[in-house]
């Protein structure tokens, strides 16, 4: 399966996604960044939502998130994800676009991933709803780890409304089709 990156400088380009992933659709995606790009969530002009941000981009899969938010701007994308093949994918993907000096890809549990010296301006956590995984615990382990910070966005998708995050203001919280995007900011 594959999938267009929707706006920017790769806008068109097809990226492949593995059989382990369960992206997050098209039309989905364009809704969330549709929301983060015509909001004043963080005073930037519409449109500029993503300039020069550092983005994480967790339980990545493809890495369509994190591409599509280097095509719109941003200046560097981490993605991590646990699956070896995932990661394999997440790099291929990213030569497709050709944007290796702005790219880390990180293979581990996002509950092992090490500090950071500077925080990460915009998350996205998309884990597999079949599974049971705690958003509090990640966020709380990216917290710690210095990867999230006092202003970060994040962003959660879920089979179901996410509406509250102790520590974070609710900026955003809709239902799209059959998935749910809730949009936070660190306080």
């Amino acid at each position: 399966m594959s999938i267009r990156i929707i706006a920017g400088k790769f806008k068109g380009i097809r990226i492949d996604v593995p059989q382990s992933a369960r992206a997050t659709l098209s039309r989905a995606r364009q809704s969330l960044f549709d929301i983060l790009e015509s909001s004043k969530i963080d005073n930037r002009n519409i449109g500029e939502f993503f300039k020069d941000k550092v983005v994480l981009d967790c339980f990545a899969g493809s890495g369509a998130v994190g591409i599509e938010a280097l095509s719109r701007g941003a200046k560097h994308a981490y993605f991590v994800d646990i699956n070896n093949n995932a990661a394999k994918m997440i790099k291929a993907n990213i030569a497709k676009v050709k944007a290796e000096t702005l790219s880390t890809i990180i293979c581990s549990d996002i509950l092992s991933i090490k500090s950071r010296r500077k925080k990460c301006d915009f998350a996205f956590l998309d884990p597999p709803f079949h599974a049971n995984i705690s958003i509090e615990k990640v966020i709380n382990h990216l917290i710690k780890e210095d990867w999230i910070a006092t202003q970060t966005i994040v962003a959660v998708e879920s089979p179901t409304l996410f509406d509250t995050l102790q520590g974070f203001r609710t900026l955003i919280s809709r239902k799209i089709g059959t998935i749910s995007f809730s949009v936070f900011i660190a306080e």
